[in-house]
């Protein structure tokens, strides 16, 4: 009896764990619904050849993160509205908020995830799914978020880039691409990289032709929710300054456009339902609830500024 009972469990064993491997490697497709409504919520100054300063503040689910396509689909749905209304030139710069790039951990998860209402409560289909997840949560010491940021850092930097970089040269913009969170990112050959350390909050810019426009700007994180940070870079429509806090209790920046005569400065931040960031300022969101917004429009909000004329 022990000599059959024993080829038989050992079938039985093979059997399940052949499906949890089919299981856990399987992303069917699902429906992608949206909002890709996009508004002009502001539009200040006149029209002139100087430039203007395109903020968008998209309205992001974690859905919209399952593919970078589905993303971009979101991004070209404002920039589409944007040129609509005469707002897109050589000497726009368009900004996106700190933060936008890094659920791009989300790629190619369960259908599930998405519909979930906390990072949390989508946790244990995540440790099902990515079962080599358990070294880095055990052996590591490093919570469920953070595990699954490393384990696909390499992949998001190269998301980030290629989505910004298309986006730019497709609408002959200026990009202030927002930010990603990445362990130990770099550059090497003009390509973005990610490394094995410390965890930082990078942000990239790009010209009109999609190349990469000035040095990266990078902060260790987390980040305090006192602290404020500071960037510059030169464009071909002037000096833009970002000024980037959580002290609102959310990742806001201030983005001012200069070219020596004239400004024009818009304040950015996240819509939807996005959730909250792994150690990010206790009490904090990624998508304020509560912020006064410059419309009541669904969907994603265009605030635009014009350089004015001498």
């Amino acid at each position: 009896m022990r000599k059959l009972l024993t080829p038989l469990i050992a079938a039985i064993l093979v059997s399940c764990l052949t499906a949890y491997a089919v299981w856990t490697g399987e992303r069917p497709r699902a429906h992608y619904l949206s909002d890709l409504r996009a508004s002009l919520a502001s539009d200040v100054g006149t029209a002139s050849a100087r430039g203007n300063l395109l903020a968008i503040r998209p309205a992001l689910y974690p859905s919209d993160y399952r593919d970078p396509d589905l993303l971009r689909m979101k991004l070209v749905a404002a920039l589409d509205q944007a040129r609509a209304q005469g707002l897109l030139n050589d000497k726009t710069v368009v900004a996106l908020p700190d933060h936008i790039g890094t659920w791009l951990l989300l790629r190619d998860e369960k259908h599930n995830l998405y519909q979930a209402r906390t990072f949390a409560e989508g946790g244990r289909l995540l440790t099902l799914s990515h079962p080599t997840l358990l070294g880095r949560l055990f052996l590591q010491g490093q919570d469920l978020e953070e595990a699954l940021l490393r384990a696909k850092a390499r992949r998001m930097a190269r998301d980030y880039q290629k989505l910004f970089s298309r986006l730019a040269s497709e609408y002959r913009v200026t990009i202030l691409a927002g930010s990603i969170l990445l362990p130990s990112p770099y550059l090497k050959e003009g390509k973005l990289r990610s490394g094995h350390g410390a965890l930082y909050n990078l942000a990239l810019a790009f010209s009109p032709d999609g190349l990469l426009l000035d040095e990266p700007f990078s902060q260790p994180w987390p980040q305090s929710a006192r602290g404020e940070s500071r960037q510059s870079l030169q464009t071909s429509s002037g000096l833009v300054t970002i000024t980037r806090s959580w002290s609102q209790g959310y990742p806001h920046s201030r983005v001012t456009l200069s070219d020596g005569q004239t400004t024009a400065s818009e304040v950015l931040f996240l819509r939807g339902r996005l959730w909250p960031l792994h150690n990010s300022p206790a009490g904090s969101e990624l998508t304020p609830s509560n912020t006064r917004q410059a419309s009541e429009a669904p969907g994603s909000h265009l605030l635009n500024a014009w350089l004015g004329e001498k």
